[in-house]
């Protein structure tokens, strides 16, 4: 069955939308907030998310390009702006179509056929892919050579996310925005806490704790070259 994502923060439109798209034939998730969406989508994969501009935390426009970091399946947005810019702007941070809130149910649904999305075509999560290291959805966790690291979910939400930035550094301020909708205050460390709990896994089954790079005055890299870097098992 199709999944979609509905990230909505009115509850009376999310839970209209819900209904509707259920009785097509969809599997429907609701979401209230941006940072919220962001964790949902690196745990499952859903073949569409409908997402709204004006979210409580992170802002539709900064979900979208955050999701177009390593997200390729389709994103409309569903908004009351009756805005030429809006829908400009939605385009430009990478949506493939754009739906008000007040049309008729059957143009957002034609819009939905129209990318190719249909309740009976069922595709698998995509797998997120580094030759030994894989990420996998379905499992909620990371794999080296088959081997599971064991991750929590909010590990694996955290470098699954690091993963996706294509070996640029990322601070622990976008880090805490975009999973937790959250600001970095200085003083909180949980960040570090899981990336050293991560390190840990990844040396268990012989990675290098190298593969995420701390950088200083920046953040946290991934560093692809060091998968093929392998440390003793004690």
């Amino acid at each position: 069955m199709k999944e979609i994502l509905i990230v909505e923060d009115d509850n009376v439109v999310s839970l209209t939308l819900k209904n509707q798209l259920e009785s097509k034939g969809f599997s429907v998730t609701q979401i209230f907030n941006g940072s919220a969406a962001l964790r949902k989508v690196i745990n499952s994969f859903p073949d569409l998310v409908l997402l709204d501009i004006g979210l409580p935390d992170v802002n539709g426009y900064e979900v979208c390009k955050q999701l177009r970091e390593f997200y390729h399946r389709p994103i409309i947005f569903i908004t009351s702006l009756e805005d030429p810019t809006a829908e400009i702007k939605c385009f430009e941070v990478g949506a493939d179509d754009f739906v008000l809130k007040t049309a008729p149910f059957e143009v957002l649904y034609q819009r939905i056929k129209r990318l190719g999305l249909r309740p009976s075509n069922y595709q698998p999560a995509t797998v997120l892919d580094f030759g030994d290291l894989k990420f996998i959805p379905a499992a909620t966790d990371c794999f080296y050579r088959s081997i599971p690291l064991g991750l929590t979910q909010e590990e694996y939400e955290l470098f699954y996310f690091i993963a996706t930035k294509q070996e640029m550094a990322v601070s622990r301020q976008v880090i805490l925005k975009v999973l937790k909708g959250a600001d970095y205050d200085g003083v909180d460390r949980s960040i570090d806490i899981k990336v050293a709990r991560i390190r840990n896994k990844l040396k268990a089954v012989g990675l290098s704790p190298a593969v995420i790079q701390s950088v200083r005055s920046k953040g946290y890299q991934f560093c692809y070259a060091m998968i093929n870097e392998h440390v003793s098992i004690e």
